[in-house]
């Protein structure tokens, strides 16, 4: 039976050899190395320099924390339908602003989902917080900027690097050469703000040939990712745009399975309060966040570990499995996703991405032939 790293997730058939060190410091704060191991609004980036916060800007006074601009409260019609690709995805380990590796650069991205900035001293004793798993670093409850909740960046993708430094390049090298993408077509998109622009996401098909970027791209839509009626199966039918920022939905609102094309076929995570939002106009500052229950995760992500031979009771697999439980910061329906009285029981997600118009897609494509399973 083939063994592989946890690295081989996101490799998505590409090659290379796995590293045994990690290019960029490890924080032994944030990062247990000793235990086993789903938008900002158009403001600068969060940049991790070592200078003063900034302040996040957008319709109205500046929140408290890193939020969606709210819903307007008007609502108009005759909008245009567009389409866009996900042309890059980040997944925490580059600066957000120049794309550098940067070991803390899980702070900049994700939203603060529970509505609280928990401090490296705040989660030594999970003060106004759930509680802590067991086995967990004590800084496991640490926020970015403006209280970020992004576990998934913070602990997950950091044990991810450290075995492979490349591994957001390998990603975003299947999209570039165009073997697979998330398409996003927008609904009754206008010049200004309104209460009603409805969404749907798609899996991107294999084109065969590389995209331009330039809006002429016609990306083929993955069959999984549709119904019978070839109707997409993540719709967002409370979508806005506010501010030139389109806005899946309310946050702290819905449950859904929201695909991320970590591997191909893509990862279905389960993300309660998820919200998804990018600049229309320039296709940056697009951000994929929610909680994603630990078990529910682990269950969503076996298939593809199966697919690379990662099984279920060897080694590897528990070392995923615990590094998702004991990376647990959020409460699944709790108020806020938070209860002090709870274990934690979900991991906070908050992937980055740029998006690039495209012409509308009408082609379904079946996927390919399943990757044979290894455990068997």
């Amino acid at each position: 039976m083939l063994r592989f790293s946890i690295v081989s997730i996101i490799l998505i058939g590409c090659g290379g050899s796995v590293a045994q060190n990690p290019s960029e410091p490890v924080d032994s704060g944030t990062v247990d190395t000793g235990s086993p191991v789903v938008v900002d609004t158009g403001s600068p980036p969060i940049v991790d320099s070592g200078a003063p916060p900034l302040t996040e800007t957008g319709p109205g006074p500046s929140p408290t924390g890193a939020t969606p601009p709210p819903r307007p409260p008007a609502m108009s019609s005759g909008g245009a339908t567009k389409w866009f690709a996900v042309k890059k995805l980040n997944l925490g380990l580059t600066h957000r602003l120049t794309g550098v590796a940067d070991y803390s650069a899980w702070k900049q991205y994700g939203y603060d989902l529970d509505a609280r900035t928990t401090t490296k001293e705040d989660s030594k004793t999970s003060a106004n917080s759930c509680k802590r798993r067991a086995g967990s670093p004590t800084s496991v409850l640490t926020d970015g900027e403006l209280g970020r909740d992004n576990n998934f960046g913070q602990h997950f993708m950091a044990v991810v690097k450290s075995l492979k430094a490349d591994a957001e390049d390998a990603v975003n090298f299947a999209i570039l050469e165009g073997r697979t993408t998330l398409l996003l077509r927008l609904d009754n998109v206008g010049p200004a703000d309104n209460a009603s622009v409805p969404g749907a996401l798609f899996v991107g098909g294999i084109r065969g040939v590389a995209p331009k970027w330039d809006g002429t791209d016609k990306w083929p839509i993955d069959s999984s990712s549709v119904n019978a009626m070839k109707e997409s199966l993540y719709k967002f039918p409370k979508g806005y745009m506010a501010g030139g920022t389109w806005v899946s939905g309310d946050l702290g609102s819905g449950t859904a399975l929201v695909p991320i094309p970590l591997t191909y076929p893509p990862i279905l995570m389960p993300l309660d309060s998820a919200v998804m939002s990018f600049n229309v106009a320039t296709g940056d500052m697009g951000t994929i966040a929610g909680a994603a229950n630990t078990a529910k995760l682990t269950e969503s992500m076996t298939p593809a570990l199966k697919r690379y031979g990662i099984c279920p009771g060897n080694a590897t697999y528990e070392q995923v499995v615990a590094t998702m439980t004991q990376s647990a910061d959020l409460v699944i329906g709790a108020p806020l996703l938070q209860d002090v009285t709870r274990e934690c029981d979900a991991l906070s997600v908050g992937i980055g991405f740029t998006a690039s118009p495209i012409t509308a897609s009408d082609v379904i494509l079946a996927p390919p032939p399943p990757v044979p399973d290894e455990c068997i």
